[in-house]
């Protein structure tokens, strides 16, 4: 094509057409491995001008002389897109899997804002079914925050990561740490028993695989002295014979039953049957030829906490695998019925007798809460109002339109001081976030309050909740007092007039939605402030709600649970930077609807 520049009206449209047609081009790289491999072009000058890989590759005092240039860590077309990205500014991600490729690229060329574009698509792109991968690719490449988002993940949604055909490939170390999680999901460690079993199988069924992949090495260890082939004898016999059969062998065996190992390992590589004769478990872990523990599914067992159960289901099921030995399961199940039990637990197994630490939700309690605060007159809800408070049990509201959404949202009153229509509750569903401890906050002039979240399904926001003041003798307050229409002033035992402003941001704090709200409150309410838009919030990514109370008072606060599940919607607070959620105590609810 001649006078191809006149087309170009943009310099990303210059650099796609040299990269595509490799004109000027000064290099070329070999990428890929064999037997699919394929050469690229590239120019110097645009590479360098983009890496400091490749500025040292190419001009550095080690400048490569090679040509072409083998790449055989990257793949195709990972390659191919990190070479899009230097010369155009283009991202081009479809898929988890070329995002994971692509970072690496992006890290081994020091690219660092494709390596946080590719983690952020990380980030958008993770469901149960992909969170070990992404924990795995995480932990590789030290980005912690998405480490913990992906714990996050495997955490709340713990049976559905176990129960994905995924779980079965990833890697040992990633099973042994989602073992050993506090807090997991599941109905039993039964869970974790089951998804160990379907590992070991799967796990014995790819070393089998590879053990018995070359058919002409099989024959080979049976001793027979003859070579079949006109290679030198003296390397099939100690490389193949004694060190790959054997290891192979013991290391299948140990990982569906934790027998068989210490003794295996000790004896003469010539008797191969002492390896399925049963022996007592190993006293030691097995060692790496660098001297570290290598673990084994027998490390993933020990984290499950078996003394949880009750005898019949460790009777039902765990008993009954052959990934425990009789010694062990009669051991286990002696410990199950008796906390003082003469029997020890196996060596290495979890001593906890406490369940794994679940979501708490189920919607917002029947019995209101009494605020305990250190004010000179603390009141409970009933006293503040005095008349019983109604109980509301919140239901999944049915999908509604926008319009329907919109009046919805836009409906903020209190009826005055009056108890909040059962009407409108219906529509609505609330996170309610327990306190676990009980304290109290002054407010001398302006009062911030914040929480980071994120859900794991993508839901309809709707407003917050928050409490009002706690009243006291020095603003007037009393210990009973019937909710009036509006007389007396601030500190009365009506009420007060509540006075703060609400906005929701999203991860980069851009402002998505925000309200003030005015108006007369009673003493120790939970009062609902809905935004002035509902706003769409997407699953896995982390979103900031704020308050800012300008009326002087007490305000009763405490620490909430951190993580919460609403009508099969899981929420997780706190998550980002420390810094970011500031007394998120104030924040008592999330309203939302889907």
């Amino acid at each position: 094509m001649s006078d191809w520049q006149l087309e170009c009206t943009e310099l990303k449209q210059r650099g796609a057409y040299l990269l595509q047609s490799g004109q000027w081009s000064d290099c070329t790289f070999l990428v890929g491995t064999e037997p699919h491999q394929v050469v690229i072009s590239g120019h110097k000058l645009i590479l360098a001008m983009s890496s400091p890989v490749f500025e040292a590759m190419f001009y550095g005092g080690m400048a490569e002389r090679n040509e072409p240039i083998p790449i055989l860590d990257v793949q195709i077309e990972a390659f191919k897109a990190l070479l899009e990205y230097i010369y155009t500014g283009n991202i081009n991600i479809s898929s988890f899997d070329k995002a994971c490729e692509l970072c690496y690229g992006a890290k081994k060329y020091m690219l660092p804002h494709l390596v946080k574009e590719c983690t952020r698509y990380l980030w958008s792109d993770l469901y149960p079914r992909n969170a070990c991968r992404a924990y795995e690719f995480a932990r590789l490449f030290e980005e912690n925050v998405l480490m913990d988002k992906c714990i996050q993940i495997i955490s709340t949604n713990t049976k559905e990561v176990l129960n994905d055909n995924s779980f079965e490939e990833v890697e040992l170390n990633t099973v042994i740490t989602v073992f050993s999680l506090d807090h997991l999901n599941v109905d039993s460690e039964l869970d974790l028993f089951e998804a160990a079993v379907r590992y070991a199988k799967a796990l014995d069924k790819r070393t089998t695989e590879r053990s018995v992949s070359p058919p002409a090495e099989v024959v080979e260890p049976q001793k027979s002295p003859a070579p079949s082939t006109s290679n030198d004898q003296s390397e099939p016999s100690t490389a193949v014979v004694t060190i790959e059969p054997k290891v192979v062998n013991i290391e299948s065996s140990a990982e569906n039953s934790p027998e068989a190992v210490t003794e295996a390992c000790r004896t003469d590589s010539d008797q191969p049957e002492i390896v399925s004769d049963p022996v007592p478990p190993p006293e030691e872990p097995k060692k790496t030829r660098d001297g570290k523990e290598k673990p084994t599914i027998r490390s993933a067992i020990e984290k499950i906490r078996f003394l949880t159960l009750t005898p019949q289901q460790f009777a039902e099921g765990p008993a009954r695998s052959s990934l425990l030995t009789e010694s062990e399961a009669f051991a286990v199940l002696m410990n199950i019925l008796s906390s003082n039990s003469d029997v020890p637990m196996p060596r290495g197994f979890s001593t906890c007798r406490v369940p794994r630490k679940q979501l708490i939700g189920g919607g917002p309690s029947c019995n209101m809460p009494t605020f305990t605060v250190d004010t000179p007159s603390p009141v409970s809800v009933e006293q503040a109002w005095n008349i019983p408070m109604p109980c509301y049990m919140y239901q999944r509201p049915p999908r509604h339109d926008a319009m329907r959404l919109s009046s919805m949202v836009n409906n903020q009153s209190l009826s005055g001081l009056g108890v909040p229509e059962p009407a409108l509750d219906l529509n609505k569903i609330y996170c309610q976030r327990p306190l676990i401890h009980h304290t109290d906050c002054m407010n001398t002039s302006i009062l911030d309050c914040s929480a980071t979240f994120m859900v794991d399904k993508n839901i309809c926001l709707l407003g917050v909740q928050v409490p009002t003041q706690a009243p006291s003798e020095e603003a007037g307050g009393t210990n009973s007092g019937v909710v009036g229409g509006g007389a007396g002033g601030a500190g009365s035992a009506g009420g007060y007039c509540e006075l703060l402003y609400a906005h929701l941001l999203d991860a980069d704090g851009a402002r998505l939605t925000y309200t003030h709200y005015t108006g007369r409150v009673p003493y120790r309410h939970l009062l609902d402030i809905m935004f002035n838009r509902p706003v769409y919030i997407q699953r896995n990514k982390v979103y900031k709600v704020g308050i800012v109370f300008n009326k002087v008072g007490w305000y009763p606060m405490g620490r909430c649970a951190q993580q919460v599940a609403t009508d099969s919607v899981f929420f997780n607070f706190g998550v980002g930077q420390s810094s970011d959620s500031v007394r998120d105590g104030l924040i008592r609810s999330i309203i939302f609807t889907y």
